[in-house]
């Protein structure tokens, strides 16, 4: 049973996905403030950072983001002050693409995109493009050709990884949607003053049936009025189906203690914040994350006592510990440098299973994550994409 569930916790709304009764994904839904990613402004240039190529975009009188300036794209101008490239002064359509992180402030691109659920239109590109998760030869060939005649001058047409449980029909008719949003978009832009919000975002909750596997959830269960109607609604127009191909459910509850009853609601946040993880085997994980990077230690404790330690034992426990640093990851969102100081294997055969085994781990995760090398020192280097704050900054926020 895979369900979503959005509720309230400590004066946040949150969501968290379920799967067979384990929280295995959680997220802060944050207020609507007018900067919420995927949101398309006219900004206005502030400053220029040559020695990093940069610049400095405020996207309204308190918001200033960073932009590279370091791709071929071509931005949109509203106002522009020379003919050779950006300046200060200049307005110019972007979009914002990551929330700030601790220190750094939020990020946009002129190469702004527009999201469907089976396709996406990205401008800067051209022709019509597969997602790589879509490893099926014949199917990225007949979805390339069914889309090339929909890409413009200006912009790509890309088909999502849900577009493999589209029809043709629903593929080509959202692909037409989105190039008539995009023009619109272009049009009403180049009339419209800075900080104008040119489009917005769906809710972040939205996203996530609209950027999530057809069969993903069997029901949706909320407590709170306006987030049932308005995914009651989204699943009129977009219905989803399970695996045994029956429609997703979305189930409203008055009773503010019962999802919190049901879902254990404030045992597993805890458990998303608590440094120390004990293992079934005895063993425990210990999580600290730093302003640079994430460390993970790797502890026997309790695993090997009375008993004779082994490589085959160590080779155990490393593999229990890995398998749950891999469902932390994914549950606090934990993301950027992570470092993991496994128990030491001299078996190098061993060695190698255990980093094999704990990048399949990683194929369940919807971000990139990368197990990028073990150092010298036997450390583990894995980077995992940044793309929201982890779930402990997110609740402090």
């Amino acid at each position: 049973m895979n369900e979503l569930v959005i509720t309230n916790y400590n004066g946040k709304r949150i969501s968290a996905v379920y799967n067979d009764g384990r929280m295995t994904n959680i997220s802060v839904i944050p207020p609507k403030t007018g900067f919420e990613i995927g949101n398309i402004y006219v900004g206005r240039v502030d400053n220029i950072v040559k020695n990093i190529n940069a610049a400095f975009v405020n996207i309204s009188d308190s918001c200033s983001c960073y932009l590279d300036l370091n791709s071929d794209d071509k931005p949109l101008f509203v106002k522009r002050q020379s003919d050779k490239k950006v300046c200060i002064g200049d307005e110019i359509i972007v979009q914002l693409v990551k929330e700030s992180i601790k220190t750094k402030a939020p990020v946009v691109t002129t190469s702004f995109s527009l999201a469907g659920r089976f396709v996406s239109l990205v401008k800067n590109g051209s022709g019509a493009q597969v997602s790589k998760k879509i490893t099926n030869k014949q199917m990225k060939q007949h979805l390339k050709e069914l889309l090339s005649e929909f890409s413009g001058d200006d912009y790509c047409i890309i088909a999502r990884t849900n577009s493999v449980h589209a029809t043709d029909e629903q593929i080509i008719k959202e692909a037409k949607e989105l190039g008539e949003k995009y023009r619109t978009i272009c049009d009403y832009a180049v009339h419209s003053s800075k900080y104008t919000v040119i489009h917005k975002e769906l809710p972040a909750y939205l996203i996530q049936l609209r950027d999530t596997s057809n069969f993903l959830y069997d029901r949706i269960v909320t407590d709170i009025p306006e987030v049932y109607d308005e995914i009651d609604d989204y699943l009129k127009c977009f219905p989803t189906v399970n695996e045994s191909g029956e429609e997703t459910q979305v189930l409203f509850t008055d009773d503010p203690n019962r999802l919190n009853i049901l879902y254990k609601i404030d045992k597993n946040m805890d458990g998303a914040l608590r440094r120390v993880i004990n293992l079934k085997s005895g063993a425990s994980i210990i999580i600290d994350q730093t302003e640079a990077l994430t460390a993970i230690d790797v502890n026997t404790s309790k695993a090997i006592s009375g008993k004779r330690a082994t490589e085959q034992t160590f080779f155990e426990i490393n593999c229990e510990a890995a398998k749950e640093i891999a469902y932390q990851l994914k549950l606090r969102n934990i993301s950027g440098i992570i470092v993991i100081d496994f128990i030491n294997q001299h078996d190098e055969n061993l060695r190698e299973q255990l980093l094999d085994h704990f990048k399949n781990e990683f194929k369940n995760d919807s971000i990139q994550t990368e197990l990028v090398d073990i150092t010298k020192l036997g450390l583990v280097e894995v980077t995992r994409k940044k793309v929201h704050k982890c779930i402990a900054e997110q609740l402090k926020s």
